[in-house]
């Protein structure tokens, strides 16, 4: 879960108008049918930057990332000014490049190859999330894998929900947090209306790397294979945790991700809220990290088994 999304879950049960029962009926109107096309996009020199442009799309600003021969590189910079720490937390938070993807996957096999800095207090993550859940794109927004649409058939920017008007959305997430670089966690949201705080450790796990080089700031391949009925996390090829359909039952509520979601990845500071920045093994020492901090992605792939 990105920092940003805190605060949305927070605000979610205050938010919902719907009741739970039509929530669950609108919920089980999804359950069916996948929406999903095969996709691949290797980053480095080779990368077709019109294509790159077409496909994901920036939620920072210019400079915080670079498209290199050896991989999409996503900066995190020492903020300017004095930083004091307060406690867990930092007088000042560093800005991280985040990219959404313009096309959306309902079930499918998404496999995110980087890795991260092995800094307390940062935290690299590759997630898929959902729009406002009454935002189902077209099929026709997911790119062939050898055809990208033109511009113009591909979502804006300003179609993609602004996070704070959408605080109820699925998420399924793989998080490399710098603070224990020898584990690398999962996770899943798919808030209730009716709750009022979101479940943020009833669905968490922390993962071993069974292969070698057992590190965050090396790079591994991390898939989420999302079906109907269940998820499956692996890394490197071996399968480390499934999560079942039946077994995300809380309250007497299913939450189990189920609405079509776009791949969102990226760097951030977790030295903001306590808690978060406890999780995170933070704040970030800005006296020995560097100043300039980056998470690099080789490459994104969609598969679509279902």
């Amino acid at each position: 879960m990105f920092k940003t999304y805190l605060p949305l879950v927070l605000a979610g049960a205050a938010a919902a108008a719907t009741t739970l029962e039509s929530w669950d009926l609108r919920s089980r109107a999804h359950d069916s049918g996948s929406h999903c096309t095969p996709y691949f996009m290797a980053f480095n020199s080779t990368t077709p930057h019109s294509k790159f442009e077409r496909d994901f799309d920036p939620l920072s600003p210019p400079g915080s990332y670079s498209l290199d021969p050896d991989g999409l590189k996503l900066f995190l910079d020492k903020p300017d000014g004095k930083i004091v720490r307060k406690g867990r937390t930092n007088s000042k938070i560093a800005d991280g490049a985040t990219f959404n993807s313009t096309f959306t996957v309902r079930y499918g096999k998404v496999t995110y190859s980087f890795d991260g800095p092995a800094v307390p207090g940062v935290v690299t993550a590759a997630i898929l999330l959902a729009p406002d859940r009454d935002e189902t794109p077209d099929r026709d927004e997911t790119p062939d894998r050898d055809e990208t649409p033109d511009r113009d058939e591909t979502p804006d920017r300003d179609e993609t929900p602004d996070r704070d008007e959408t605080p109820d959305r699925d998420e399924i997430d793989i998080e490399l947090l710098g603070g224990d670089p020898s584990h690398w966690q999962t996770n899943v949201f798919a808030p209730a209306p009716s709750e009022d705080q979101p479940l943020y450790s009833a669905f968490s796990s922390v993962q071993t790397y069974p292969h070698n080089p057992k590190s965050v700031a090396s790079t591994h391949s991390y898939a989420i294979d999302w079906s109907p009925e269940r998820i499956v996390w692996s890394v490197d090829g071996t399968q480390v945790r499934t999560l079942l359909k039946a077994d995300t039952m809380k309250n007497g509520v299913l939450h189990y991700p189920s609405h079509p979601s776009r791949l969102q990845f990226g760097i951030w500071d977790a030295s903001e809220e306590e808690g978060t920045s406890e999780w995170a093994h933070g704040p970030i020492d800005w006296d020995t990290a560097p100043k300039r901090m980056a998470a690099v992605f080789s490459s994104i792939q969609v598969e679509c088994p279902y």
